[in-house]
């Protein structure tokens, strides 16, 4: 293939063989002008000039011809270049995922597998999905503006892929993927598509705000002391039982971190309903319930430095339903936590504090619990790690219905992203309790509502795998 360079001189070597030929008939010229070509000698020169303007003539034409055919070969090895070019960015997204806008990606979790689990009806097997980690498929994006300033969303949805529905996950207005209203704006259908979290945001000097649905910072620092992360084998239902896990119509902040430290606050609108009173009225996902209802905050502070985390937590929040007299507003929520975790290195050690209840201003107070466990996660030869947690409910009140929860788990790592798992869990029951595990990230285990006899001791194991992306 001839270069740009033997292009340009091809062509220069043209203007010269020109300006040859050229010199070459004036001088035939002037020697005719001039008389001599009657002389033999001069003759037979001029015979041989002649024959080489013949020969210069035949060069250039070559030339010519030469030239021609390296400016279409060059143009085509262009052309090559441009398909090879776009066949290699092609291929590249065909090998890695789907070219996506600056600052936007899809990431999510795929998990799935048997549980074969005994609720007091006889042990039964079930296909689930989100065994170890709630199955989930999320979208992200982030602008940046220059001066540490950056906008930026997530809309995250639950998938149950065993059956392709999406996942419910409560708030504290709703439990918008069973299909109760999430808000009672006129525009809301009432299931929620990304009823994990959804929220829009500014990031900058100041800290982080965003708007949207999100979780409570109780419970995000109630998840950083989880040895199950809330999945597989947690103890996460006796918890949530007296605290809440996200807000609904909610502002978060987050401030920037100073030495470890760290804040977090957030408020929730509630129901945002059309009505000017409480009491007498009837609420729960309508437009018209008590005012006041799912009104709430809650906040954390932090310490992050190194293997030491430790964290905790308020939350305060007027849960949905009717207000009937002599109350005179909804039950209010609240609660207090602790939490903790210290990586050794060869183990990382848990804990978690809570303390929960429920009264209603002019009735009665209808919870009074403490939830506390300890867990341990041991990794070894980089590709296993066992789990395990113990936690015991302390029922204050007078029926004084205590559990206790013994979760254990194995995970085998078939890369970073990849893993296998086999957890077991069961809670045991006394004083006609019927509290139950979760089965999984999703809370799947039968309880009270679901035919759980009291005084029985749910058991539960889980094999699957889980994929993350």
């Amino acid at each position: 293939m001839h270069s740009k360079k033997s292009v340009k001189g091809s062509k220069q070597g043209a203007r010269q063989g020109s300006k040859h030929l050229a010199a070459s008939t004036v001088l035939l010229g002037c020697l005719a002008a001039s008389g001599f070509s009657a002389a033999p000698a001069f003759a037979d020169a001029a015979s041989e000039l002649r024959a080489e303007v013949a020969a210069q003539r035949e060069r250039l034409d070559a030339l010519e011809k030469k030239l021609e055919a390296a400016s279409q070969e060059a143009s085509t090895a262009k052309e090559a270049a441009k398909e090879a070019t776009r066949v290699a960015a092609a291929g590249n997204g065909a090998a890695g995922g789907l070219a996506m806008p600056k600052g936007f990606s899809i990431y999510g979790i795929i998990d799935g597998g048997v549980e074969f689990g005994d609720y007091g009806q006889g042990t039964r097997a079930r296909i689930q999905s989100g065994l170890g980690s709630a199955s989930r498929l999320g979208f992200k994006g982030e602008r940046n503006f220059g001066d540490e300033l950056a906008a930026y969303f997530q809309l995250e949805a639950g998938v149950s892929i065993d059956n392709g529905q999406n996942t419910g996950h409560s708030s504290n207005i709703s439990n918008p993927g069973q299909g109760a209203a999430s808000s009672s704006a006129p525009n809301t259908t009432g299931v929620a598509i990304f009823s994990r979290n959804t929220f829009v945001g500014l990031r900058g000097k100041f800290g982080d705000v965003r708007f949207g649905r999100d979780y409570a910072p109780i419970y995000s620092i109630t998840s950083a002391s989880d040895p199950f992360t809330i999945g597989g084998a947690t103890a996460f239902r006796l918890w949530s039982g007296a605290a809440a896990s996200r807000f609904d119509n909610g502002v978060f902040y987050a401030s920037p971190k100073i030495g470890g430290f760290g804040a977090n606050l957030a408020y929730s609108a509630g129901m945002e309903n059309n009505s000017t009173a409480n009491v007498g009225i009837s609420g729960a996902n309508t437009s018209t319930g008590p005012k006041d209802e799912g009104k709430g905050w809650s906040g954390s502070l932090t310490y992050n430095n190194g293997p030491l985390f430790l964290g905790s937590g308020y939350l305060s929040f007027l849960k949905t339903g009717n207000v009937t007299a002599p109350a005179t507003e909804n039950v209010k929520r609240t609660s207090w936590n602790l939490a903790a975790t210290y990586d050794l290195g060869m183990a990382k050690l848990y804990a978690q504090l809570l303390q929960g209840k429920d009264e209603q201003a002019g009735g009665s107070k209808t919870l009074d619990r403490q939830v506390w466990w300890l867990g341990v996660g041991i990794p070894f030869r980089d590709v296993h790690t066992i789990r395990a947690v113990y936690s015991h409910l302390d029922d204050k009140m007078a029926t004084n219905r205590d559990s206790d929860h013994i979760g254990l788990g194995y995970e085998y790592a078939l890369d970073k992203e990849t893993d296998l798992y086999a957890y077991y869990a069961q809670v045991t029951n006394k004083n006609g309790g019927q509290n139950s595990l979760c089965a999984g990230g999703t809370c799947q285990g039968f309880d009270s509502a679901t035919n759980l006899p009291i005084n029985y001791t749910p058991k539960s194991l889980m094999l699957g795998g889980r994929y993350r992306f």
